[in-house]
């Protein structure tokens, strides 16, 4: 497993992500592939796909065979530059650095807008990015975004201690990194929490489904 073991990391790094998911703990290995079923189920043949916070591109290569109409967004520069690598056969396919409270895209442009794990670290911005997604989102279009569960506390806890992540405090289940590392904050939420964040955000639930240490989430404009 090399240095990237052995020292304080960054928690927002490209490369630090792409060594767990060649070595996923058996609760997230369980969840990501629960999460892959569901896109694979729900995304529609050649639609408009956007994903916020896409990191690697690991939920844009699962549906990558449905559709080629792709854009991920990500504000890291290291994960762009990768990712746009990674998908260099696919000229359709567009990766773009970008902040997810400022989309850099037209009104109603896309059928799906999908965040993937990533709204755990938007922090007090994430009614902002609700507020973007909504506005990008095609009328009928679906967002489907996945989260820590309540019952993700101890796997996220043994996830950051074998990594050395730069924790700095932990409040309940909110866990604040150094802040010199991207938004500083990873969260995670109850049924109830996510319905009446959604409800503040004025996004109408299609469906919330339990995935253990995750919930997957179906909205409407």
């Amino acid at each position: 497993r090399g240095d990237i073991w052995m020292k304080n990391l960054n928690p927002y790094d490209i490369e630090v992500w792409e060594k767990v998911l060649k070595d996923l703990p058996a609760p997230y290995k369980k969840w990501f592939n629960e999460e892959k079923k569901y896109l694979r189920k729900n995304i529609t043949k050649d639609s408009k796909i956007l994903e916020v916070g896409c990191g690697e591109g690991r939920s844009l290569k699962d549906i990558i065979d449905i559709t080629k109409n792709l854009t991920g967004i990500e504000h890291d520069p290291q994960a762009v530059n990768k990712t746009k690598i990674r998908f260099r056969n696919y000229p359709n396919i567009k990766i773009i650095r970008a902040d997810a409270v400022k989309l850099p895209f037209d009104n109603k442009s896309f059928d799906f807008v999908i965040c993937m794990t990533t709204l755990a670290n938007f922090g007090k911005n994430k009614f902002k990015v609700f507020d973007e997604m909504k506005r990008v989102l095609k009328d009928g279009g679906r967002i489907i975004i996945s989260v820590f569960s309540e019952n993700a506390f101890n796997e996220r806890m043994k996830l950051y201690k074998k990594l050395k992540f730069p924790i700095k405090k932990i409040i309940g289940t909110t866990v604040m990194f150094d802040d010199k590392y991207g938004e500083g904050i990873s969260e995670q939420f109850s049924e109830k929490q996510l319905k009446e964040i959604f409800a503040k955000a004025k996004l109408k639930v299609i469906e919330i489904k339990k995935l253990n240490i995750a919930y997957i989430c179906k909205l409407k404009k």
